[in-house]
């Protein structure tokens, strides 16, 4: 045998999923994330408050108001106006988005 034609194998670590993941966030919010992190972890015993536990708790408080009232913030003014066309051809019959203009503008 020829060594050089030979593979070398050589012992593979079983590969384990990551447990964390990156989230793009603006500065500001993680300054602010980070200053409040930094008040709850001044204190003299016990364990410290990681980002994760902080934002879990955060998330676990959020109501369905406050989640609706998120989903109207991401609306542009076009999405809006979209939502009452699409409302009004569904309660007073199909009109063309020209028409709908004009009920509007009237």
């Amino acid at each position: 045998m020829n060594p050089e034609n030979e593979k070398v194998s050589s012992p593979s670590k079983p590969k384990t999923k990551a447990k964390t993941d990156y989230l793009r966030i603006q500065k500001e919010t993680k300054r602010k994330i980070l200053s409040e992190l930094a008040n709850l972890n001044r204190k003299d015993t016990g364990r410290e408050v990681t980002p994760d536990q902080y934002i879990s708790l955060a998330i676990s408080l959020l109501t369905a108001d406050h989640l609706e009232q998120l989903k109207k913030q991401s609306l542009s003014n076009k999405d809006r106006l979209e939502q009452r066309y699409r409302e009004h051809c569904s309660t007073h019959g199909k009109i063309s988005m020209d028409e709908f203009l004009g009920l509007l503008l009237k």
